[in-house]
């Protein structure tokens, strides 16, 4: 057991990015209450998991929240010029991506790359 653990309990933070995972999926069924929910506990977990694998993957879901707001926010606003329920489905399609690559790396207990969009 390495000091960082003796403080943290890094089960905990485990089962944490792993919700986060599935209620970001759940986002896409759940008109968005869900995201909220996994956006507010990615970062009441990020600073306790500094210096493990699980900060890379919370860095992840939370570039994932604000990019994914930030589409849904900008695809609202265009429906009025018709084009919004393309960037609407732009920005469904590219969190499921994020979810996938992220929960794969994740379960395969692998660091991801939070550099660059995609």
């Amino acid at each position: 057991m390495n000091f960082l653990e003796k403080w943290i309990d890094i089960d905990d933070i485990k089962k944490f990015v792993w919700a986060i995972y599935i209620l970001q999926f759940l986002a896409l069924f759940t008109a968005g209450l869900s995201f909220l929910i996994a956006g507010f506990l990615a970062y009441l977990k990020y600073d306790d998991s500094l210096g493990t694998i699980e900060e890379t993957h919370l860095a992840w879901q939370i570039k994932t929240f604000w990019f994914t707001l930030a589409g849904l926010i900008l695809g609202i606003i265009m429906l009025a010029i018709l084009i919004g329920k393309f960037v609407l489905l732009f920005t469904e399609l590219w969190l499921l991506y994020r979810v996938i690559k992220g929960s794969i790396y994740y379960y395969n207990k692998r660091e991801i790359d939070n550099h660059g969009f995609f």
